[in-house]
């Protein structure tokens, strides 16, 4: 018997749900009984998913992992190619889902390069009830549905924050300069904002704040802002409605080019080719 799909569903999220919303784009099982290979950039999104029953292996860049049924779910990016592959003469069924959202790239970003994630029996167990739901919900579509999907898959991705313990970290007391210069930026994070300039802003020397980003955020003002600005251009870049050259102007840059070449050089990918890379 070929592979099968036959309990993959796949789904067309709303042009609003796509621009401000956790969106799926497919969700459902699949059973292999030879490897189903894929090109980098050939679908949208992020996959996660886990092992119903069977063995086998998940190849990506740099990277092969071992897939059986236990405690593990396994988070893969659609920008690289993979394969799923059963163990020879035998077949793996994998159930889960495909999503995307405006805020993928940093979410993947906190999440690490690590596609496999050991989860707590029980909370694996909720991954797969929300999943069920899931599917239930885009089955039916009754109003608000695409929100009810976000919700759940907001759980879901929070479940896969506590198994990496991104804030396990303990909560420490920061400078009052420090707060003020983050809530600047986030205030009008569209503003091509310099250190001298926010430094003053935030009632604190250059090299007094700079100190405080190094030691509370391990990253420099120079960096937070390469970041803040990169995050704010991948949301404005799935909104479909504005041309890049609107997209580059909102963030201040002098020009098209310029911004393409930002975002190259931060990405790997041209914004037409990141635009392209979440469309279904």
């Amino acid at each position: 018997m070929p592979n099968s799909f036959a309990q993959l569903y796949m789904v067309e999220p709303t042009p609003r749900a796509r621009r401000l919303l956790w969106h799926l784009l497919s969700v459902g099982s699949v059973t292999l009984q030879e490897p189903d290979r894929h090109e980098a950039l050939e679908k949208p999104g992020a996959h996660l998913f886990w092992v119903q029953s069977g063995k086998g292996t998940l190849e990506v860049p740099g990277k092969t992992y071992s897939l059986q049924p236990g405690p593990r779910c396994w988070l893969v990016d659609m920008r690289k190619p993979r394969t799923y592959a059963p163990l020879p003469g035998k077949k793996i069924s994998n159930a889960g889902f495909r999503f995307g959202g405006p805020d993928l790239e940093a979410w993947r970003e906190e999440l690490s390069d690590d596609n496999e994630f050991v989860i707590q029996p029980r909370e694996l167990e909720a991954i797969r009830r929300a999943m069920q739901k899931m599917w239930q919900l885009v089955k039916r579509r009754p109003a608000g549905f695409e929100w009810e999907v976000h919700v759940l898959i907001t759980e879901i991705v929070g479940k896969l924050l506590n198994a990496r313990e991104v804030f396990s970290a303990p909560q420490v007391e920061v400078p009052k300069a420090l707060t003020r210069a983050i809530s600047l930026v986030m205030a009008n994070p569209l503003q091509h904002w310099r250190v001298p300039d926010l430094a003053k802003a935030a009632g604190a020397s250059r090299s007094g704040l700079q100190q405080m980003f190094k030691v509370y955020q391990q990253e420099s003002i120079h960096e937070f802002l390469l970041r803040t600005r990169l995050d704010q251009a991948r949301q404005l870049l799935c909104d479909d409605r504005l041309a890049i050259k609107e997209v580059s102007s909102r963030l201040n840059f002098s020009s098209e080019f310029y911004f393409s070449r930002f975002f190259r050089k931060k990405t790997g990918m041209s914004p037409t080719q990141f635009r392209d890379s979440i469309k279904v």
